[in-house]
């Protein structure tokens, strides 16, 4: 059997600039992998199209190639629905600090991105606005932004925090995902406002979950929720002392 390719889906914000976010060693072992393109270019208005056009994309790349889907955070969303598309050409997915459906559990009181999520819900509109005055502020502003974003990280979260190393590489995922990204920024996290959790039935390759148990960006009962939903949850491996990013690296660093 051919190797798998790896089909990287990263976070919101987010961009291929994140697998940088912590050193040339692990950007270094993550060269092979593909990062799919979500700025919404070609892209039908509907989830379900969305997604699909997802599949196509990397199906047209790699037509009958074994995949190995990864997720980071928002990037586990996307992942978990595109891969219905794909079929049996996925062959195994892990996800790291993954976002769970909202409606599976009551997340929203102790997610940092909580105010994001209720604005998209309960107004488009208004989150197409908030939307780009975060893209101003992450042009003109980044190191305030930085600042914000990680005002309350906690775990691990907190030392990659008071990195400069790591403050420049993210200010530089802002600027990507906030300004050319944004189209594919919006539509995807209206998306994941809306129920998508039946679909997580329709999942049906063999799901690694990695999660960091000071998570307060995706709390870590989202972890043990899609382990529960997800017929095919091969692992569910809690880190200890983690957060949010740390989890993500802790994760490359293994590859």
């Amino acid at each position: 059997m051919a190797e798998a390719q790896i089909i990287y889906f990263h976070g919101l914000p987010g961009s291929a600039d994140e697998l940088g976010l912590f050193g040339a060693d692990i950007k270094s072992r993550t060269d092979g992998f593909h990062v799919v393109a979500r700025t919404g270019s070609g892209a039908g208005h509907s989830a379900a199209d969305y997604f699909a056009q997802l599949a196509d994309d990397i199906r047209h790349l790699f037509p009958g190639v074994p995949l190995h889907l990864i997720g980071f955070s928002l990037g586990a969303s996307a992942a978990l629905r595109t891969a219905p598309h794909l079929g049996a050409q996925v062959h195994h997915i892990d996800l790291i600090s993954a976002a769970a459906p909202l409606d599976l559990g009551d997340y929203l009181g102790s997610m940092a991105g909580a105010p994001v999520f209720r604005m998209a819900a309960a107004s488009p509109l208004m989150f197409g606005l908030m939307t780009r005055m975060q893209a101003a502020m992450a042009r003109w502003l980044p190191a305030q932004m930085f600042r914000m974003l990680f005002a309350t990280a906690q775990g691990a979260d907190g030392a990659l925090a008071e990195s400069p190393a790591f403050e420049a590489a993210m200010q530089q995922v802002l600027r990507a995902a906030l300004n050319e990204g944004s189209q594919g920024y919006r539509r995807e996290i209206l998306h994941y406002v809306g129920d998508w959790s039946a679909l997580l039935a329709e999942v049906d390759a063999p799901v690694a979950i990695f999660h960091g148990e000071e998570d307060n960006w995706s709390p870590p009962a989202m972890a043990d929720d899609l382990a529960h939903k997800l017929s095919r949850c091969v692992q569910l491996e809690k880190l200890p002392g983690l957060s949010h990013y740390s989890a993500l690296q802790a994760y490359l660093s293994r590859r």
